[in-house]
């Protein structure tokens, strides 16, 4: 798909705009800890929880789930070919994510980790057309795609920006990559509505779904670190960094 703070969420704000602060009951780490990573490696997840309803003050949206308009998928080489239009996409299941690892480097403001999501459900309306193999596919009703114990590496790499004296660190790249243990795959209303086809299709693409997933991982990678950019920069840009990674 072309669509936690550092595992989070919609464009960069203004330069005028002001500072925020985060909430209160949001745990902060000190950027002097000798356990800096062992500390943001637990305040993160539970930073994602208590997003679970959004948090208005910095127009972070909702989390669980987790709404995003609209993103498209091609694919175009190899044994599937596939265009899918997806909108009114609902993400369950960020706000049940843990980390496994934390790297902080704050000099060069970079932040790498693993988190762990035990199950994330994208459901969303569809169009879709292409093949898999050599099977026609074609559809345009509800799309669940379900991955299991899903393990991501996340790589952050920001950069300083500067405003009202303020020092602000503002992730320009959000690089993904998706490890699930399990796919399952569900398209409704295939082959305009011909059930037998339509069944004997999801069975196919069930039986193939780590053929069919990783074909399109790069697309859905890139796709949703485009999201996770935006909603980490809801908060990195209206929070200066002194305020996320306490100095003292």
């Amino acid at each position: 798909m072309r669509n936690s703070v550092a595992l989070i969420v919609v464009t960069l704000c203004g330069l005028g705009a002001e500072e925020a602060s985060l909430p209160e009951d949001f745990h902060r780490c000190r950027q002097k800890d000798p356990k800096l990573n062992e500390c943001l490696k637990a305040a993160v997840p539970d930073a994602i929880r208590k997003m679970k309803l959004g948090v208005p003050s910095l127009s972070v949206p909702s989390m669980e789930p987790l709404h995003v308009s609209a993103i498209n998928i091609d694919s175009g080489a190899g044994p599937v070919v596939i265009t899918q239009n997806y909108k009114n996409i609902k993400l369950h299941g960020l706000t049940d994510t843990i980390l496994t690892t934390y790297k902080a480097d704050l000099n060069h403001f970079r932040l790498r980790t693993d988190s762990l999501t035990p199950k994330m459900e994208f459901i969303a309306d569809y169009i879709m057309k292409g093949r898999i193999l050599v099977l026609p596919i074609q559809g345009k009703g509800i799309a669940n795609i379900t991955m299991l114990n899903l393990v991501v590496k996340h790589d952050l790499i920001g950069e300083p920006v500067t405003r009202d004296g303020q020092t602000y660190m503002h992730i320009r790249e959000y690089r993904v990559k998706f490890i699930p243990k399990k796919v399952l795959l569900y398209f409704s209303n295939l082959f305009n509505g011909d059930k037998r086809l339509g069944d004997q299709m999801n069975i196919f693409l069930n039986e193939n779904s780590d053929l069919v997933f990783n074909e399109l991982k790069e697309s859905y990678e890139n796709s949703l670190s485009s999201v996770f950019q935006d909603v980490t920069n809801k908060i990195f840009d209206k929070v200066p960094m002194n305020k996320i990674f306490l100095e003292t």
